[in-house]
Parts: structure tokens; sequence; C-alpha cells
């Protein structure tokens, strides 16, 4: 239990982490599919990009299904190339008001060959993992056990267990049971 526990920890650290595939990627723009992961106070959120349209875009939270359209899209005052804020300029379902800024950060499949099966088992990886049974895609991080991997999502913080078959042998927090099927890709943070 104490060594599950340190992953958990270790996994939970900055989510940008390093790893033999490439973390960053350049010169791509925000489109529908990728995923933001962000806040607009110290609570941490991720979404899924619905539409984008020159430097607005639409996104629905994964926690709550709400959709929120942000306008002015652009590098963060004072941060990283990858650090980004978008405005909110109005939501359905959400409770963050026009006008409200957000810092994220966002992130794609990796569109070059990034084989996690022979994962090391102390670099975490940021991954899109999609469960079979209902297509539902989440953002996580991903850390090698010697039988399988951990994966923590960061919209709910649960935590799954998986074989090397990427199976569900164990869950924390979760809404998908053991025996589970997932399909994971390597993502990479887009750098502006």
């Amino acid at each position: 239990m104490r060594i599950l526990s340190a992953i958990v920890i270790c996994l939970g650290m900055s989510f940008t982490g390093h790893s033999q595939c490439a973390e960053k990627i350049f010169g791509k723009q925000l489109q529908k599919g990728m995923f933001i992961h962000g806040s607009a106070d110290k609570t941490k959120y991720v979404a899924e990009i619905l539409s984008v349209n020159g430097t607005e875009f639409s996104c629905r939270f994964i926690h709550s299904n709400s959709v929120y359209q942000f306008t002015d899209f652009k590098r963060a005052e004072n941060g990283s190339p990858a650090t980004m804020q978008a405005v909110v300029k109005s939501s359905k379902g959400g409770g963050y008001a026009a006008g409200t800024v957000f810092i994220i950060n966002a992130y794609m499949v990796d569109p070059d060959a990034c084989d996690l099966t022979g994962a090391s088992e102390k670099q975490p990886y940021d991954i899109i993992a999609t469960f079979k049974a209902d297509k539902k895609r989440f953002l996580g991080r991903m850390m090698a056990t010697s039988t399988g991997y951990i994966i923590k999502f960061a919209h709910s913080n649960s935590v799954y267990t998986v074989d090397k078959n990427l199976k569900v042998t164990g869950v924390e927090g979760g809404g998908y049971i053991v025996g589970s099927q997932m399909e994971i890709a390597h993502a990479r943070v887009l750098q502006f």
C-alpha cells in the first residue's frame, strides 16, 4: 500500500512531467478533440474542446458536462510558452461568470509514434485514455509498474490500476469497474 501511495503522490505532482516520449508540441493550433487542463481559482478542471473559431472556443467540462464559450485565447502573461489564458464569454450549466479568466494548458494526442508499452517505472506520461465500453475519453497521467500501469485522471483524481493489456484490475474513486478495457494514447502539451 505504501508503494501505491508513493506512486499516486508522484502522479499528482506537476501535470506536465518529463518522459522519453516528446512532452511538448510546437506549431499546432487549438482544435476540436483536444483537452484543456487549468483553473480560474485553485480548483483544477479538465475540458474537451468542442469547436474553435480563431481566438474563441467552446468546451465541455468533463466533471459536470457544462459547456463554456471562451474568448481571447492567448499566451498567459508571465507564463511559460505552454501556459495559455482564455476569458469566459458564456456558459450552459457552469458556475463561472462571463469575464472570468482561466489559466490553462492544452493537450493533444501525440501525432508521432510513441510506444508506451516500454514505459519506465520512474517517468510519468500524460495520456488520453478511452474506455472501450462507452468510448468516453479522459486526460490522465500514467506511471508504469512491474505488472502494468497506474493511471490517475485529472478531472476526478480517480486512480485506476491496469494490466499490460490495459484491462482494469483496481479502482480508487472511479466509475468504471474492474474488468473494463481502455485504450491509451500519449498526450503532448501545446507550446505556443
